[in-house]
């Protein structure tokens, strides 16, 4: 894998499945109606990012989305299984929501030579700069500080 785009593209499709097994289990295990709504959004967001992903992926001839879901671990999901109270499970979302808007910022510039997937970053990110937003107004409505 010596072109740059594959290595990011796929990189950051593992840490996308990653992130939506552990948002698919969040959602089957918070009770809370208002969370769940709101889990759900991410969700939908986080399986269209895999999907733009995957498709730029194919364009520029990297391995398909089933090869890589292989070597996906669950590391993401341990971690969050250690969050016991509804506020630490709010708390972490949010922070993977800051995590990977910040990766997003950092790989479009690493994309400089590829103007096509950095624009399918950088839309992305901007998908990601709304959710975050939205999810920061779902912590101040349900008085969750952003740190502990």
């Amino acid at each position: 894998m010596s072109d740059p785009s594959i290595t990011i593209l796929t990189d950051i499709i593992k840490a996308q499945l990653e992130r939506l097994v552990m948002l698919q289990e969040y959602h089957r295990l918070i009770d809370d109606p208002y969370v769940k709504s709101s889990l759900t959004f991410v969700i939908e967001d986080t399986q269209e990012a895999i999907a733009k992903l995957a498709s730029r992926l194919r364009q520029i001839g990297g391995a398909s989305t089933s090869k890589l879901s292989e070597e996906v671990t669950e590391k993401l999901l341990r971690q969050a299984m250690t969050r016991r109270a509804l506020a630490d499970k709010i708390r972490f979302v949010h922070n993977g929501l800051k995590y990977q808007l910040n990766w997003y910022e950092t790989q479009t510039k690493a994309l400089r030579h590829d103007p096509d997937t950095q624009a399918t970053l950088v839309a992305l990110a901007e998908q990601n700069r709304v959710r975050l937003e939205r999810w920061e107004n779902l912590m101040a409505e349900m008085k969750v500080s952003p740190s502990q």
